[in-house]
């Protein structure tokens, strides 16, 4: 372990590439360790996953204050959105920290050389965030500086459907290590989107922050998850701001992004049994072929109609709330 100084996290918003050093003044570690490629759900399981290029990763442990090296903390891996990290996550980064929690960063993009996936959607895919953060879990859970039953799973936008995905048991089943499981999900705005035929979820804390007017992850499948997540006897909530769109806590005045796909429209779901992505009305879409994946977002996804950045009204609301439920997970 050793403390680091500067780290290299990226400020800027919607798809700039800019970098900015950040002075941190208390310890930090960065990590290096496997995980892989993945395109297509269905090579998440099994001989498919085998298939997939592996891939070496990294990741930021953000160590709280009076860091004492002889207790076991509390523990957050945490991942970004599709324009990679950006100041409001950082906000909610120190807010865990300062709770007491060891926060790891994880940084998909920047360990692929990649900056944004607005617009793309596949040079990193939803699966590869999904597969890095559950690598994430493993990792922490014989880490001896980590109390094991209190690590929890945060994210934004792409990272949030990352942290969704991760609670869905037949995917813990197959790639986390035996018995390893987040101890809660915290989601920003996540794409409650090509959700399983088969509700099967962890049955841990599960709190979703989203705007009613988001048209890039629209709310409407979160509310209705969040629903039947319930009916079966899980622990989901989800606060919902009006008035308000995707970022609604970002650092950004709301405006159009016209490269992002809006998903409203989309019906996709995802079979429990071949795992593989489909929509009921189009049996022709694939989604484990890079241009026919294209094909298939663009068969339902709609570019020019994102609207997305902060609201006046609800900008500090989900930090306001998160402060009132860390105490309660450490």
């Amino acid at each position: 372990m050793k403390c680091i100084q500067i780290i290299f996290i990226s400020l800027c918003f919607f798809g700039c590439s800019q970098s900015a050093e950040v002075e941190t003044s208390y310890l930090t570690e960065k990590i290096v360790y496997q995980s892989k490629n993945i395109l297509g759900f269905e090579n998440l399981f099994g001989d498919g996953l085998k298939d997939q290029q592996d891939k070496e990763i990294f990741g930021i442990l953000h160590f709280p204050d009076h860091y004492d090296s002889t207790k076991k903390y509390p523990a957050v891996v945490a991942a970004h959105g599709s324009s990679n990290w950006r100041a409001h996550h950082l906000k909610y980064l120190e807010q865990m920290r300062q709770a007491g929690f060891i926060v790891l960063a994880i940084h998909p993009f920047d360990s692929r050389g990649v900056d944004s996936t607005v617009g793309n959607q596949i040079n990193v895919t939803s699966e590869t965030v999904i597969y890095d953060m559950a690598m994430s879990l493993n990792l922490l859970w014989d880490d001896s500086r980590i109390n094991n039953k209190k690590i929890y799973a945060a994210g934004w936008s792409l990272g949030g459907t990352a942290t969704l995905f991760n609670a869905w048991l037949p995917l813990q089943r197959s790639i986390n290590k035996s018995d390893a499981s987040y101890a809660g999900y915290l989601m920003w705005y996540p794409g409650c989107l090509a959700l399983p035929d088969l509700n099967e979820w962890d049955k841990d804390l599960m709190q979703i922050y989203i705007g009613e007017e988001d048209n890039w992850t629209p709310p409407q499948p979160c509310k209705e998850l969040v629903r039947d997540i319930n009916a079966q006897g899980g622990n989901a909530s989800i606060e919902l701001y009006p008035n308000s769109f995707h970022s609604f806590d970002g650092p950004k005045p709301l405006r159009l992004i016209p490269d992002a796909y809006s998903w409203a429209e989309c019906k996709l779901k995802l079979n429990a049994d071949t795992k593989k992505v489909y929509d009921p009305l189009n049996k022709f879409l694939d989604f484990s072929d890079p241009k026919l994946r294209r094909a298939a977002y663009e068969s339902c996804a709609v570019k020019g109609e994102v609207m997305a950045g902060a609201s006046p009204e609800y900008k500090n609301a989900a930090f306001e709330h998160l402060s009132g439920l860390l105490p309660k997970l450490d």
